[in-house]
């Protein structure tokens, strides 16, 4: 049987889940590995920024999603900014495309699901700290297929904006806000005729029959923030 490694070369491991019964499945995969220590243990946001500057930990395993204004993707992006070196092992019950591509884009160095078991997480947490990157092949497609959406929408959103007139763009804009013909009319100084054609347009120029479509396809396009 080998010697357990000496306390200095254990992997240090902050926690940053908010939820007590995952905190203490990775808590115990940390024990139930020699080559593992925890470091800390945090809920949100903003306490794992702060714990990450004091503590320096090798292994930081964050959930996607945290209590309070700072996302797990939000800490991730800003440890990252801050220059930190620790390792990001994400641990999420979120497993669609745009989590796995985005965690990627924020400088995760592995993505695992909340269902994996306590040997399954002691091993991810291994290997991240020397230095592998743990995602499946699935996850690998996923988040090529997420980029590949993503470059699609980019090109249609460059076409859109080739085509689509300031004017048109203004008037999409108060359509979405929910004013009528008449009430965009009168705020632009145009006839409510003038406006409709304008709006008959922008119908063309997306390719879609309605209001409530031309405003879903300028959001998914990029031109136009509901909220």
């Amino acid at each position: 049987m080998s010697e357990p490694t000496p306390e200095l070369r254990r992997v240090r491991v902050l926690i940053v889940e908010d939820h007590p019964v995952l905190r203490g499945v990775i808590r115990l995969a940390c024990e139930h590995s020699r080559d593992l220590a925890i470091a800390g243990e945090v809920d949100d946001g903003e306490q794992a920024l702060e714990m990450a500057r004091e503590l320096s930990p090798d292994v930081i395993v964050l959930d996607l999603s945290l209590p309070g204004e700072l996302q797990g993707l939000d800490v991730a992006r800003r440890l990252r900014a801050d220059g930190s070196t620790a390792k990001i092992l994400i641990l999420t019950g979120r497993t669609d495309d745009r989590s796995v591509f985005e965690s990627i884009r924020a400088g995760a160095d592995g993505f695992l699901e909340k269902t994996a078991g306590v040997r399954f997480i002691a091993d991810a947490l291994t290997r991240v700290a020397a230095g592998e990157r743990v995602f499946s092949p699935d996850q690998e497609r996923s988040a090529l297929q997420e980029l590949g959406r993503m470059a699609r929408r980019a090109r249609a959103s460059s076409g859109a904006q080739a085509i689509i007139t300031p004017r048109e763009l203004e008037i999409l804009e108060f359509v979405s806000l929910g004013l009528t013909v008449k009430q965009v009319a009168t705020r632009l100084g145009l006839s409510p005729r003038t406006v409709e054609a304008h709006i008959a347009k922008l119908y063309r120029k997306l390719g879609v029959r309605n209001r409530v479509q031309a405003i879903s396809r300028a959001v998914s396009l990029g031109l136009i923030r509901m909220g």
